[in-house]
């Protein structure tokens, strides 16, 4: 980011960095700063912010103009600060208030009040003149103006998300990986691989065709380069994303060896007959326009969803978390370059699955025999649905009581609500059993993401299943 450095002139009261290939430039103002004091210090701690490179360009731009509606509330209420010096709690709390009255996002309040901190703990922090002698924050800004809760709103109704699976399931089946369908294969392959990973924007629309690996397993794995902490990461991904990409790389095969490019992400604009990088607001543009209006996706309310990209990563970041990956295992994941943006998904997710566990040792339920297994009705199963709901290890009855199209708990049946075991798979669970504790050491060893607690938390529910269906096989009534 020093590389910005030369192109600072501190006497200029406008700043042009350049941005990454698919944002325009990041423009910094300090013609709102009501006198010399102000615009000299604020100018000075961007500088230094950008030579010591704690945090990224793009959160100082987001700092720089967000400064402005501190000014605008003193401005409103004819405060008058000739320095920082004179800044008290009661503004400060005034600051908050004027926030929630006239500020309608959570997320624009939180960055409003983030840039007017890390202004003033930057001047306290190294003892300049004209910044308070004393604590002007109490810690509890963040909880008044209710950030927290906007992450709850941002969470993806489950029937909101079963209309964006099935409509994803019928634009596939209209689709051809060829030049002429490339915006539908575009839009079909951005949206999957967004809703299946969370990978932020920016990251998904820089994949390049030799994105796909594969693992010692043969499982794939997809190579995600963030321009926004300049890191990369690899991470698992579903028989879904990996399909999805591969179209797209054959779609635009030829394209790419014409533009000489590696990256995936090109559209055709009809207008001016060119093909073009797919951008950030092109492509929001088409999630409402494209996709939610065109296949009539609508919330509880009957009303058109509304659905940003940046929604699925919270939704992955919350499930990851209730499947029980740790805080650090998630960071990885994300993306996140600290714990702190990780931490937020906890606060929302659901406890339910721990207190179950807890309770019983795992959740599904343990029977005599299949046989003994009825419907909502009562009814015996009949053969049909019988093998519906077979499962190795014992029965689902998800697929008794109403069609299943795709499972959300693939490969995770120990944990789920729907599983039912009888002694008839008692010899099944014993093997499954010796087996993760033979390889137990093995699977550890490879510090795959989760596998710690996975492993852990199979081997608990295993002995408490084999010792129930054990207790069953002797006759003793289990609960």
């Amino acid at each position: 980011m020093t590389n910005v450095l030369p192109l600072i002139d501190m006497s200029k009261d406008t700043w042009v960095f350049p941005a990454s290939e698919d944002l325009s430039p990041y423009t910094f103002r300090f013609d709102f700063l009501p006198n010399e004091w102000f615009k000299e210090t604020i100018k000075k701690i961007t500088k230094e912010s950008i030579t010591i490179g704690r945090l990224k360009l793009s959160t100082l731009h987001r700092y720089n103009y967000s400064l402005e509606v501190f000014f605008e509330y003193l401005e409103g209420y004819d405060i008058v600060l000739d320095t920082f010096e004179e800044l008290t709690f009661d503004i400060v709390e005034g600051f908050i208030h004027y926030l929630l009255a006239n500020v309608n996002k959570p997320q624009t309040r939180a960055i409003s009040l983030a840039s007017l901190k890390h202004h003033i703990k930057h001047g306290q922090l190294f003892e300049w003149g004209g910044f308070p002698l004393y604590e002007v924050f109490d810690g509890t800004e963040q909880r008044t103006l209710q950030t927290e809760d906007s992450l709850k709103s941002m969470l993806i109704d489950d029937n909101v998300m079963d209309s964006i699976d099935s409509s994803l399931r019928q634009m596939k089946s209209t689709l051809q990986p060829t030049l002429e369908c490339l915006n539908d294969v575009v839009l079909w392959t951005l949206v999957t691989v967004v809703r299946h990973t969370g990978v932020r924007l920016t990251e998904a629309l820089n994949l390049n065709k030799d994105c796909l690996r594969r693992d010692l397993l043969k499982k794939y794995l997809l190579e995600v380069v963030s321009s926004k902490n300049e890191t990369e990461r690899f991470i698992p991904v579903s028989k879904e994303v990996s399909v999805a990409i591969k179209m797209l790389i054959q779609a635009t095969e030829e394209l790419r060896s014409e533009l000489k490019t590696d990256k995936l992400f090109y559209y055709f604009q009809p207008i001016n007959k060119k093909y073009k990088p797919l951008r950030q607001v092109t492509a929001r543009d088409w999630l409402r326009d494209k996709f939610i209006k065109r296949f009539d996706i609508r919330d509880s309310n009957g009303d058109l969803a509304v659905i940003t990209f940046h929604q699925f990563r919270h939704q992955i970041g919350t499930d990851l978390l209730n499947n029980g990956l740790s805080t650090f295992e998630v960071m990885q994941y994300l993306g996140h370059e600290s714990m702190h943006s990780t931490r937020l998904y906890a606060k929302v997710r659901n406890d339910k699955l721990t207190k179950e566990y807890k309770k019983i040792g795992f959740i599904g339920l343990v029977e005599r025999k299949v046989d003994d297994i009825v419907d909502e009705s009562g009814k015996k199963l009949d053969t049909e649905k019988r093998l519906m709901a077979q499962l190795p290890d014992g029965v689902c009855t998800k697929p008794i009581n109403k069609k299943v199209v795709n499972c959300k708990k693939p490969n995770a049946c120990l944990f789920c609500p729907k599983f039912i075991t009888t002694p008839e798979f008692l010899e099944v669970h014993k093997d499954h059993l010796g087996r993760i504790r033979a390889d137990k050491e093995r699977y550890m060893a490879q510090d795959l993401m989760g596998s710690d607690y996975l492993l852990n938390e199979t081997e608990k529910a295993l002995e408490v299943i084999v010792s129930r269906l054990e207790a069953l096989q002797q006759g003793v009534m289990v609960k």
